[in-house]
């Protein structure tokens, strides 16, 4: 797996990789050398190798993965998105690719399985061409998000301020519509806007804040190695999204039993029933979010129904144990 040190698909990878060495596989990992998720998956028990996956040293790295291939005899290879997929080398061994968004497939030409996170994306590569029975649709889990600790805010210390606290995680990307969210929260009395993660847009989203009066209710908390306690801190959690492949934040709400509101993008619609366990608006419109949120903000009963509602959801569909499971059912039926 070449992915950066934060991100959703790089925490899934993380959290999968722990599930496996649960049930007693025997797993050997090539990961880019970052040191804090090094050590929490070696706190683990799992053997890790680092490996820079850079296209400009294409063949050295490759050889380092052939000859860690060569050292463990795999049953399958499992890869994770575009770079190391394109380092895999081909061998006798079954290789396996996870994409959790509609990526190139020239990457995944020698591949013999893929596996896609949400139907749309399984629905994506048998159009462009993948034999369906080549395509295999699992979804992620997120562990329970009813226990543990509560990120209580900015500074820990500072007393709940009037009215609702909402929120959202995610990198400060044109792509995560933080700038759609700050529009409608603005159109509410009263309350506090979490916003949890890092990116480019972060100077422009606090200047919108200012220009729109709420720069004072709105928390910029950056990046957050425990997305689940900042969900447990709020009252509702938005995605905002214009693009969302699958939407890890969305079932962390619902692990967390908090009700959650979300654009119609494909990780919405994937998991969210409008009115029954969640709330579904248009992409980028935030005269309709803001709606939600008025909808939501003075109907706590309905807030807590879309919670639980959405707690049921998770607990068939996206625990660990439920998606653990299916995921080593379907290795064993590649290895043979």
């Amino acid at each position: 797996m070449a992915g950066a040190e934060h991100g959703g698909a790089e925490l899934f990878f993380e959290r999968l990789a722990i599930a496996f060495q649960g049930t007693g596989m025997t797993q050997q990992l090539m990961i880019k050398p970052i040191k804090d998720r090094i050590s929490r998956l070696t706190a683990a028990g799992i053997h890790v190798t680092g490996c820079r996956f850079s296209p400009l040293l294409a063949a050295v790295h490759r050889r380092q993965i052939v000859n860690a291939i060569h050292r463990s005899k795999p049953d399958v290879i499992l890869s994770w998105m575009n770079r190391a997929t394109m380092l895999t080398p081909s061998t006798s061994c079954p290789h396996v690719a996870r994409l959790g968004g509609f990526y190139n497939l020239k990457y995944y030409h020698g591949c013999d399985w893929l596996v896609a996170n949400t139907t749309d994306i399984a629905d994506y590569l048998i159009a462009e061409g993948v034999p369906k029975d080549r395509v295999h649709y699992q979804i992620n889990f997120v562990p329970d998000g009813r226990e543990g600790p509560v990120f209580e805010g900015p500074r820990g210390d500072e007393p709940r301020s009037d009215g609702p606290i909402i929120g959202a995680l995610g990198r400060l990307h044109h792509n995560k519509a933080f700038d759609t969210l700050i529009r409608a929260f603005a159109t509410l009395p009263s309350g506090m806007l979490w916003l949890a993660g890092e990116g480019p847009e972060r100077a422009m989203l606090g200047k919108l804040a200012d220009e729109l009066g709420v720069g004072d209710r709105v928390a910029f908390l950056g990046w957050q190695e425990d997305p689940q306690a900042v969900i447990r801190g709020l009252d509702i959690l938005v995605c905002p999204s214009r693009h969302e492949p699958f939407g890890n934040v969305i079932a962390e709400g619902m692990a967390c039993g908090k009700p959650v509101i979300s654009t119609r993008t494909n990780g919405g619609l994937e998991l969210i029933e409008d009115g029954v366990n969640g709330l579904l608006v248009p992409i980028d419109e935030d005269r309709a979010m803001a709606d939600a949120l008025g909808q939501l903000t003075p109907n706590m009963a309905l807030a807590t129904d879309l919670g639980e509602n959405g707690r049921t959801h998770w607990q068939a569909n996206l625990s660990p144990q439920k998606v653990t499971s299916d995921w080593i059912a379907f290795l064993e039926k590649v290895a043979g």
